[in-house]
């Protein structure tokens, strides 16, 4: 009798692990213990309970991650007292789908997030510290002295795309990277190349995209992806972080690069450029959610902020 007691807790304690409602704090469990498997559970459990898709790697599914990010959309779950965590899988998920969609050896191939399910916050989280401090190679790509880009072509490249994206590059249902680099590139930034034409290329000294024949692509992750545009640019830029939006305006100028992390979440999961810098604000250019002029000072979705200096 105590087994089959001593069973029925045990089940009744995994079925209010997964309520969508969670009674239990977030912080109950040390933050950084929590896999990233455990939080999508909970987090595909809010989704059923509202009618809405839940299925990993679905177009609506990534629609509604990105938007998440971007504006607390669902409020719902933002109000939820472990949407820390959430925005912490939220954020990974983000990056993990730029890279995947940045690789076109992935075409025909769903999307999961079942490569890192098993890992940790603290895992993750130690991972990207790793990425974001790149040890500087010997020989280089050469420092772009700070404010020698050619902001009006910058502008102009920007107003002509920020809605109608241009043809001649890909586009990704993370695309705000990708739109970045487009205008580094027409302000004046040069590629730095390789020779290989793998679709893919990981290694964050490079930033370039080309296309090859039979209409495929071979770009760096560093052209695409958020955290790896910066790892590539603190090569020869400066950068500046804080949680102060007073801070980031005082330390910014146009022509900028910036980037969003929401509370939370461990992973920068946004990137715009900085159209102009006003007074006492920012009007920032960027995709994904598509706009010219977006005021800095109007986002509130997002708790930290980093600024590149170009």
């Amino acid at each position: 009798m105590k087994k089959i007691f001593a069973l029925l807790f045990s089940v009744s304690l995994m079925l209010g692990l997964f309520t969508f409602e969670d009674q239990a704090s977030a912080s109950e469990t040390a933050r950084d213990d929590y896999t990233f498997g455990i939080i999508e559970l909970k987090l595909l459990a809010y989704l059923g309970s509202q009618g809405l898709n839940n299925e990993i790697g679905s177009p609506e599914f990534n629609n509604y991650v990105m938007n998440q990010l971007d504006s607390d959309a669902d409020q719902v779950l933002a109000n939820r007292s472990d949407y820390n965590l959430i925005c912490a899988y939220l954020a990974e998920y983000a990056y993990r789908l730029s890279v995947y969609e940045s690789d076109e050896n992935n075409f025909g191939v769903p999307f999961n997030m079942e490569s890192v399910n098993s890992s940790t916050l603290g895992e993750i989280k130690n991972e990207i510290q790793a990425q974001e401090s790149p040890v500087l190679e010997s020989g280089s790509i050469g420092t772009m002295a700070t404010g020698t880009i050619n902001l009006a072509n910058a502008r102009a490249y920007a107003e002509r795309y920020y809605s109608s994206y241009n043809r001649y590059y890909p586009a990704y249902s993370n695309d705000c990277t990708n739109f970045v680099s487009q205008i580094l590139l027409n302000s004046g930034k040069n590629m730095v190349m390789s020779t290989s034409t793998a679709p893919l290329i990981s290694d964050n000294y490079y930033w370039y995209i080309r296309s090859l024949p039979n209409y495929a692509w071979s770009r760096s992750a560093s052209w695409t992806v958020v955290t790896d545009l910066y790892s590539h640019l603190v090569r020869t830029q400066s950068s500046y972080s804080s949680t102060s939006k007073t801070n980031i305006i005082n330390n910014a100028k146009s022509g900028d690069v910036i980037q969003f992390k929401k509370a939370g979440a461990d992973r920068y999961s946004h990137t715009m450029w900085i159209y102009e810098k006003q007074s006492s604000n920012l009007l920032l250019s960027g995709h994904t959610n598509d706009y010219l002029k977006r005021s800095f000072n109007a986002i509130t979705s997002y708790s930290t902020y980093r600024i590149i200096k170009m």
